[in-house]
């Protein structure tokens, strides 16, 4: 599996993302390339990256959240030779069976293509460690999809910072289809300061923050079974 995690200005984000990443059941099989949108803790981030023995590159300039993203998925399925791509922000830690979960559901669903993507976030855990679902949405902390499935988002991708990326992809680009996701979540989500989209430490509790992840309750290796198609609202 190929994964990339993109990176601005938080290096002690990155830090805590990084080392749970590097402890994932599964990491020895994958190679991971750390993206860095330039400020002044590049270098920092850089090394921090290599510390843990991952590769970091460096974009030619400034250019935001949303090209870094979208940059991101296209080195992975241009220069990666991804068929499945998963990505990471510097605040979703993931928790030590995420890379297993990826690995699990992009084989599940690779063939359906009601399924545009796999999150790794649940927000309230709703079910057994080792049961997922399918829901109408779309979840941006910690998540992959298939590259026959990411040439439409990259085609109708909002480059601009004037509205955040996973609004288009939710709302408009998913086109009522599915994400897969975990009934216990695979991700933490840290990001309280510094966010584009976080008002407060207290708004990212209230919002962000995941009361209980896979972490809190994992004992013996599972497998996943899908346990039910969510019912909410389709927003598409």
């Amino acid at each position: 599996m190929n994964i990339t995690v993109s990176a601005y200005n938080r290096p002690e984000y990155l830090a805590r993302t990084l080392e749970a990443l590097a402890h994932c059941d599964g990491i020895e099989d994958c190679r991971v390339a750390v993206m860095l949108d330039p400020c002044d803790s590049t270098q920092e981030q850089a090394s921090i990256a290599r510390g843990y023995g991952f590769a970091a590159y460096q974009l030619s300039r400034h250019v935001g959240c949303n090209t870094t993203i979208q940059s991101s998925f296209q080195y992975g399925f241009d220069h990666m030779g991804s068929e499945f791509h998963v990505h990471f922000e510097d605040d979703t830690v993931p928790t030590r069976d995420c890379l297993r979960w990826f690995a699990w559901a992009s084989d599940a669903y690779r063939h359906n293509p009601a399924v545009m993507s796999v999150s790794a976030y649940q927000r309230s855990s709703n079910g057994q460690v080792s049961e997922c679902g399918l829901r109408r949405w779309f979840t941006p902390w910690g998540w992959g999809i298939w590259r026959d499935r990411w040439s439409g988002l990259n085609s109708g991708w909002a480059a601009s910072g004037d509205v955040s990326w996973d609004i288009i992809v939710n709302h408009v680009l998913r086109a009522g289809r599915y994400e897969a996701f975990p009934t216990v979540s695979r991700i933490q989500n840290i990001g309280a300061k510094n966010g584009v989209h976080v008002p407060s430490a207290a708004w990212h509790r209230e919002n962000h923050h995941v009361a209980e992840t896979a972490d809190d309750l994992y004992g013996e290796a599972v497998t996943w079974t899908q346990t039910r198609v969510d019912a909410r609202a389709d927003h598409a």
